[in-house]
């Protein structure tokens, strides 16, 4: 069977094992801000969506990759948006096995593919990041050219690199990637030179190069704390160590080490990168079928192997299209639209991106995941969160009428003024008074509160859910009957989730 034919069914295959609902939770916003581009024809040189970002440049180095991923998507049909990533994934890892294939054994590449795969499928979501995999990859396959002369693969690196500097700030990987590969030819100083000056050919000019080396000091200043900027553990990303050492190892067997010393240098930097942050591991697995030096002769067994990762990688996690209801609130959210309230919404960052999504610029939400943009907002939330006082000065500020509040585990203390008495209460009961505030829906992920008084009296009285308390769903009923009832019609308005299964069996 051919190799081009394999490579294929591999796409087809993998693209099936990588359509998953959207995680990610800056998806939404760059799927906002492709909208914005595209029905204002320009570029936002300052946040135009929250309230709280600070009003200074925003570089936005990944406007290509947001503008593509709307219009691919039919104007962001988030079934579409699915497809999109899965495709992209599935063609990243299809590219790595042909090139992969032509020093290997069919079988063997098949399985180095599809473990590529399986350690960084989930990594790869709908974000500019995933884009800049596929990019990272095709760089190193020109690289790997045997059929281009210095020019032309000058030209074509050239031309990538500027592709990879509008959809992701990694493309300033390129010059160095071109650089290592120097050690095949010290003639490919061109193919560096052209990529240096290709980093240029952007909306903001050297502003695109420096704002990442500013992303990375201000993350190293512990000024706020983001999962993915920590180091990949052991214990969570086991096969992220596994397939290093293979790496190595392979590359200690290898007789063509002269030959192999440049991939074993692009090698260690993506591992080194993947490493240091959860984030770059994306760049490392979709590269490492294309560096590693494997054997040109094996057994045909390894290619049914291969079946093993894609099958793991089939059984992980849910798949299939649309949004992930376990990320974001799609219940609570569509209650909300539904109800149109007017106002401006606080909202946990996280969830950020997808209110943008579903209501800019009819209401504007108070932050999302963009962290740069948000150092002030991110001390002040920080302090109100400790001092109720601070809180409800947070709110008046932003002129909160909205909120959408994520679960929290932890109780907040609370102290009575008349006995002095310290009780732990709920988080939603102190930040969310129901005496100012009305519990207008819920689901498994989120609460929405209204204010009252930004209402007409009366308005919210007739849709709130004022006996329940879903994030203390086992807590003690005063009034059972009428909390049972909450519940029957928080089935028929919001549909049947765990928090309100907890509740029913703690009322019953």
């Amino acid at each position: 069977m051919s190799r081009r034919v394999v490579a294929i069914a591999l796409f087809a295959l993998l693209a099936i094992a990588a359509l998953a609902p959207i995680r990610a939770y800056d998806a939404f916003w760059h799927l906002a801000t492709g909208r914005w581009i595209v029905d204002h024809h320009s570029i936002p040189t300052t946040d135009p969506f929250a309230i709280a970002s600070e009003k200074k440049p925003w570089i936005n180095g990944e406007w290509l990759y947001e503008v593509a991923m709307y219009a691919t998507s039919g104007g962001g049909n988030v079934v579409a948006v699915s497809i999109v990533n899965a495709l992209l994934v599935a063609a990243i890892f299809a590219l790595g096995f042909l090139i992969a294939s032509r020093n290997a054994a069919i079988g063997i590449a098949l399985f180095a593919t599809s473990l590529a795969f399986a350690g960084g499928f989930d990594r790869l979501g709908v974000r500019p990041s995933t884009a800049a995999a596929l990019l990272a990859a095709g760089a190193v396959a020109l690289l790997s050219s045997r059929s281009l002369d210095v020019k032309r693969l000058a030209i074509a690196y050239a031309l990538l690199t500027i592709v990879w500097i509008n959809v992701h700030p990694s493309a300033l990987l390129a010059p160095a990637l071109a650089l290592v590969s120097m050690l095949i030819d010290w003639r490919r100083w061109m193919v560096v030179t052209a990529s240096t000056i290709a980093l240029f050919v952007n909306p903001f000019g050297i502003h695109a190069i420096a704002a990442p080396f500013e992303l990375t000091r201000t993350i190293g200043s512990g000024a706020f704390v983001n999962a993915e900027w920590l180091p990949s553990p052991v214990s969570v990303f086991p096969l992220l160590y596994l397939t290093i050492a293979i790496g190595m190892l392979l590359f200690a067997l290898s007789n063509e080490k002269r030959e192999q010393a440049w991939r074993f240098v692009l090698f260690a930097l993506f591992a080194a990168l993947a490493v240091r942050y959860v984030r770059n591991q994306g760049l490392y697995f979709a590269t490492l079928p294309l560096l590693v030096p494997l054997p040109r002769k094996a057994a045909r067994v390894w290619a049914v192997a291969a079946l093993i990762p894609i099958a793991w990688a089939l059984s992980y996690g849910a798949h299939g299209a649309g949004v992930d209801d376990e990320y974001f609130p799609v219940r609570a959210v569509a209650k909300l639209k539904s109800l149109n309230l007017r106002g401006n919404i606080y909202n946990a960052d996280q969830f950020g991106g997808y209110l943008i999504w579903s209501f800019y610029p009819e209401r504007r939400v108070i932050t999302d995941g963009r962290n740069e943009l948000y150092r002030t907002f991110i001390e002040e939330d920080a302090r109100a969160r400790r001092d109720s006082r601070a809180w409800h000065l947070l709110l008046q500020k932003y002129l909160v009428d909205v909120a959408v509040a994520e679960y929290e585990t932890e109780r907040v203390t609370v102290v009575d003024v008349a006995s002095g008495e310290k009780r732990q209460v709920p988080a939603s009961l102190v930040r969310y008074r129901r005496r100012d505030w009305a519990l207008i829906a819920f689901d498994d992920v989120a609460m929405v509160f209204a204010r009252r008084a930004a209402f007409p009296i009366g308005s919210l009285e007739r849709i709130e859910y004022r006996h329940l308390v879903p994030d203390e769903p086992g807590i003690e009923y005063l009034n059972p009957p009428a909390a049972k009832a909450e519940m029957e019609r928080a089935k028929r308005e919001l549909g049947e989730g765990r928090v309100l299964l907890q509740m029913e069996r703690a009322v019953n």
